[in-house]
């Protein structure tokens, strides 16, 4: 298939679906709309981490298939989400005098001081991914979003920075190039469905974004409208179709359609009459037996509360559980259990909303959920920076294996 029109694309390669989509300019180029987009199961992909380069492939052809169809052109470029408990943040602090003779500010400036943020010791497997600007400093003069201009002596900048190693990079870069497919830039998921989620209030106030994925629960949180705290945490929502199997003695589809069904998690919310419905399982073996609804839920509360819990401690070491004004907002399909957000509120004692995605023009009622925060946020990442002077660290040891395999894989010879 020819292309006739420019796009945009991106890739959610998660533990349990793959999603991807095609954005193409409006008329007048002001705005984006969703053109095509692409949902399958994943394979090769366990905890957010390749483990098997062709199944992850296959699932990235199948998405790729789904979504080409719709727009009626093929693509060779695309973001992709990264996640996974390899995946490790830190802050960076740096301080530079100011090079220019009449004390002005400029964009190399700017980035000699980023660059100084940056320079954190790594072992020799681990890259950086991204640097994030949080805030400047000009000459003691803090709270400084965009410096460039100002005059002054002194230029300082905390950062956020997020690494991943050398290899769980690439595997990602080299499922999408044996496509023919170059991979423009990975975006840590939880930063992505932040940018397709929060409002600027959320994002200068303070609020927790917990995306709840398939096998991963990312955290970030945002305050005076940067990122300032990232983790990752082992827990996601196969573990409670994991849970049921185990508890019900079934096989994992029943279980999944068990919990989709039927599961709730808080138990305040379940009517008297609800708590005592008989639900019908099919276990192992082809027997049937009945669960009630309160049990059920006993079933699955614990798990829930597990991630929460861990998200409580992590805010508290990181010194936020006080800091978040705007409260916590949940994406991933793992928040679409019942009795998340409710539970979440008495929990951490936070205001909680169920994130949806907004920000493109075509969004369909299929994709205004939670589960594609992070393919649509990475589509508005390549369209608004997320912080002024974003600088992407392109010296880091993946990218400069990249740019050594971009010209074979994107040669006209390259077959899908």
């Amino acid at each position: 298939m020819a292309r006739a029109t420019p796009y945009l694309a991106s890739l959610d390669l998660g533990s349990t679906r793959t999603r991807l989509v095609i954005a193409t300019p409006v008329p007048d180029r002001a705005r984006w709309t969703v053109a095509g987009y692409g949902d399958v199961p994943s394979k090769g992909i366990r905890k957010g981490v390749v483990v098997s380069i062709e199944q992850a492939e296959e699932t990235i052809r199948q998405c790729l298939t789904e979504a080409e169809r719709m727009v009626g052109f093929g693509i060779d470029t695309l973001r992709a989400s990264l996640s996974g408990l390899h995946v490790r943040s830190l802050n960076g602090h740096g301080v530079v005098a100011v090079s220019n003779r009449n004390r002005q500010i400029t964009a190399t400036d700017i980035q000699r001081v980023i660059e100084q943020a940056s320079a954190v010791n790594l072992p020799a497997d681990r890259g950086i991914v991204e640097v994030l600007p949080q805030e400047f400093v000009v000459d003691e003069q803090d709270g400084i979003g965009d410096p460039l201009g100002m005059l002054g002596m002194r230029l300082e900048v905390t950062v956020h920075i997020v690494t991943s190693p050398v290899t769980a990079s690439q595997n990602i870069v080299t499922s999408a190039n044996r496509l023919g497919i170059i991979v423009e830039d990975l975006t840590l998921g939880s930063l992505a469905a932040a940018t397709a989620t929060l409002t600027e209030e959320e994002r200068e106030y303070g609020t927790a974004i917990v995306d709840i994925g398939g096998e991963i629960t990312s955290l970030a949180v945002f305050q005076r409208g940067a990122v300032r705290h990232t983790a990752m945490f082992g827990i996601g929502g196969t573990h409670f179709t994991n849970d049921i199997a185990v508890g019900l003695r079934s096989s994992v589809p029943e279980a999944e359609r068990i919990k989709q069904s039927f599961g709730c998690v808080f138990s305040p919310l379940l009517h008297p009459n609800e708590r005592q419905e008989q639900l019908a399982v099919t276990a192992s073996g082809g027997r049937s037996r009945m669960l009630s609804r309160q049990v059920l839920c006993e079933m699955l509360q614990p798990r829930a509360e597990e991630i929460f819990k861990e998200i409580q401690e992590n805010l508290q070491k990181a010194g936020f559980e006080k800091k978040l004004s705007s409260g916590l907002v949940l994406t991933g399909g793992g928040s679409l259990l019942s009795g998340i957000p409710e539970l979440a509120e008495r929990m951490l004692d936070l205001p909680v909303r169920i994130g949806t995605p907004a920000g493109l023009d075509g969004i369909s009622e299929e994709l205004s959920h939670p589960e594609w925060a992070t393919a649509i946020g990475l589509i508005l990442s390549s369209i608004r920076p997320r912080a002024n002077h974003h600088l992407r660290q392109r010296e880091t040891s993946w990218r400069h294996w990249l740019a050594g395999i971009k010209s074979f894989f994107s040669s006209p010879n390259s077959a899908r």
